[in-house]
């Protein structure tokens, strides 16, 4: 009895450490949350509203007025959030519809065109840190111009076109500003959360990561990192030389960009100029599914009897591949012609070797 108690204490141990372990990496862990939502709509009438809800960039939910749904991608995700939150964003995306439409009537009621269609773009992100809210923003655009948008919680609204000056001042009311704080807490920070402690949506993956060199005729070298197929898209790529860090030359960036199976891409390349040698050049990665920052040396400039040997093997290769054409489908034809030879012979003595036939 003793034993099996002291068992079951060990194994509760083991236990806790692990639950304790499991939401540490939850919270240690960055994630962004973005809605985004689009409305084209006259002054008079809304014709369309589409909106879309992304967690680190991948999609998770969407809601179409033709449809009047608020859909998620996966069962387990309706799970996550619970069927009160669902049904709670879905009432919310239909009553915003009629304020959307007000906000583009108030915007264009000095237009002249009364049936010309207006576009209006709102954007709403939070961005967590375990449990700790690193950013906000609320941003408003209409007809691919931005209108006004604030940052933080507590931060000013910024008018970004003299239009929004009407709106500056509803926005900044009491009323409005707590129900901005309710939906992030609730809708933005809070349903991420519930997605995230459910179930990863995205299995963390380490970059590949491959350097490459390329030399000019004018004596410039181009160094490149190619970091790819990693997750989540946060990852830092630099180059340094020698044990000081310090580099002379071009840098460029390709900006961390999605690839087709969600995972993502980053590519930094350095030119340098001819008086530069180009030797103890690296590049450092450092990711959060890597243990440390990782250093991938550049390759070295091949040699010219390196370079001779590449291209005598290649000539050799040709040849040898020449030769087999050429050679094989002559081999073929005469062994087939001496085959054919062999049973001509053979029957022609099968014949004279038979015993007369005695017509008598």
């Amino acid at each position: 009895m003793v034993n099996w108690k002291r068992g079951r204490g060990s194994f509760s141990i083991w236990l806790l450490i692990l639950v304790l372990f499991a939401l540490r990496e939850i919270q240690t862990a960055r994630h962004k949350h973005e809605m985004k939502f689009t409305v084209v709509a006259t002054s008079q009438a809304l014709l369309d509203h589409i909106a879309v809800a992304l967690i680190d960039d991948i999609f998770w939910g969407s809601y179409y007025k033709s449809s009047h749904q608020f859909a998620v991608k996966a069962a387990w995700i309706s799970e996550a959030l619970g069927a009160n939150l669902t049904e709670e964003m879905q009432h919310l995306v239909l009553d915003h519809e009629r304020g959307y439409q007000f906000f583009i009537h108030h915007l264009t009621r000095n237009d002249t065109k009364i049936e010309r269609n207006h576009t209006l773009q709102i954007r709403f992100d939070c961005e967590l840190d375990g449990d700790i809210q690193l950013s906000s923003l609320a941003k408003y655009g209409l007809d691919g111009e931005d209108l006004i948008q604030i940052e933080g919680l507590d931060g000013q609204w910024v008018v970004l076109n003299p239009r929004a000056h009407s709106f500056k001042f509803i926005a900044e009311s009491p009323f409005w500003t707590e129900v901005r704080k309710f939906y992030n807490k609730r809708y933005c920070v809070g349903a991420m959360q519930k997605i995230l402690r459910n179930s990863s949506m995205k299995e963390n993956l380490p970059p590949d990561v491959y350097v490459s060199r390329q030399d000019f005729p004018n004596g410039t070298i181009r160094y490149s990192c190619t970091a790819t197929g990693f997750y989540p898209p946060s990852i830092l790529l630099h180059w340094k030389k020698g044990s000081d860090g310090a580099i002379w030359g071009k840098e460029n960036s390709s900006g961390t960009l999605p690839n087709s199976d969600d995972t993502f891409y980053l590519r930094i390349s350095l030119e340098i100029q001819p008086e530069d040698t180009g030797t103890g050049y690296a590049c450092v990665v450092d990711h959060s599914q890597l243990e440390t920052p990782a250093v991938y040396p550049v390759p070295e400039k091949p040699s010219k009897w390196n370079l001779w040997a590449v291209a005598l093997s290649v000539l050799l290769a040709a040849i040898l591949m020449i030769s087999c054409f050429v050679v094989f489908p002559k081999w073929t034809r005469r062994k087939a012609g001496t085959t054919s030879e062999a049973q001509l012979e053979e029957r022609f003595s099968s014949s004279i070797a038979s015993p007369a036939i005695d017509l008598q």
